[in-house]
């Protein structure tokens, strides 16, 4: 299953790929009307036709290398790798400074800047291709490139396409925490803060895979607040929600940093004890228990004392399959719960 989080991060990744084609095609395409309608001005053709011909292999093989497809910022740095060279030998075969494809080293800036989202990349890349253009101009007769002339020529050949490509990054670079943003409402619960019973769904099958496949344990360990209807009913749901606050927080001082905690909804919360047994689970349990029943939420001058019930599921020595695991914690829970009734309550 495919989480609205997973969604986000594809649909993005996407975009990116797409904007790459094309302004990948955009240098292709160029480059081949500068031979269809100018080929006097290609005084090396075969140069030229190996630039085209490379990069128009690369732009093939990203889309089509399940490695590479698999690794978007891979695919991204190797794309704009090979326009940089492209236009580097397109130049040199037409004329190098004095090449009317000089303009086109914009692209791989704008490329940057959407692949990326840094002002930094798109500084590192300017510098480059500043570096490639003094190279031209070496090779260029005619033109001495320690004349001031010569730096004039370069910064205003540069600085207007960085400065757009600065401002690019800066716009990818906001939309993605926007996306950030989307991805953690997605998969946190709004109240706690703690993840959401589809995210934490995910996170128990990939875990569940990963022991299976490395034959390690873990444990679920599921938590019920005893008291929050008995809240609600008398001093309102704004206090039942400090209460759950207070549970989740007591919940994840409990908790190792390698575990995973939810809301599952309601008045329940759950754990993901990774890599643990049995008595590494009941030891977490015992702590949740022992945090919640320490805290306290004030409301309205009044003190009040949140209970829970635990129940505790180890895999493999309970169960072998996640949601049998979690109806077993549930059962324990209930169990536990009935345990601790006061008698005719």
């Amino acid at each position: 299953m495919v989480d609205g989080a997973s969604r986000t991060r594809i649909v993005g990744d996407s975009l990116a790929a797409r904007s790459m084609l094309g302004l990948h095609v955009i240098v292709l395409a160029i480059g081949v009307l500068q031979f269809a309608f100018a080929p006097n001005s290609v005084a090396f053709p075969l140069l030229a036709f190996a630039a085209l011909a490379g990069s128009a292999l690369v732009l093939l093989l990203v889309r089509v290398v399940p490695a590479l497809k698999r690794r978007p910022a891979y695919q991204h740095v190797l794309e704009i790798a090979s326009m940089i060279v492209a236009i580097t030998m397109l130049a040199i075969a037409t004329g190098a400074t004095r090449s009317a494809l000089i303009p086109l080293y914009l692209v791989p800036l704008a490329a940057v800047a959407i692949a990326f989202g840094r002002s930094s990349w798109v500084l590192v890349t300017g510098a480059i291709v500043a570096a490639l253009a003094i190279f031209l101009g070496s090779l260029t007769s005619g033109v001495d490139i320690g004349d001031p002339e010569f730096g004039v020529m370069l910064v205003s050949l540069l600085a207007p396409g960085v400065t757009v490509a600065l401002l690019l990054a800066a716009l990818v670079e906001r939309m993605q925490e926007a996306v950030q943003k989307i991805r953690d409402l997605a998969s946190t619960d709004g109240l706690t803060g703690l993840l959401n019973l589809r995210a934490f769904e995910n996170i128990l099958q990939q875990e569940h895979r990963k022991a299976e496949r490395l034959g390690r344990g873990y444990s679920l360990i599921l938590v019920d607040v005893d008291n929050l209807a008995h809240i609600n009913e008398t001093l309102g749901h704004d206090a039942g929600s400090l209460v759950l606050g207070a549970v989740a927080s007591a919940v994840t001082r409990s908790v190792r940093t390698s575990d995973v905690a939810a809301r599952l909804g309601g008045d329940e919360f759950i754990v993901l004890a990774i890599e643990s047994d049995p008595k590494i689970a009941a030891a977490i349990a015992q702590r949740i228990r022992n945090n919640v029943y320490a805290g306290t939420v004030s409301v309205a001058n009044r003190l009040i004392r949140a209970n829970v019930s635990v129940g505790v599921a180890s895999y493999p020595s309970d169960h072998l399959y996640p949601k049998e695991l979690m109806l077993l914690a549930d059962k324990r829970m209930q169990q536990d719960r009935e345990l601790r009734r006061e008698p005719g309550a």
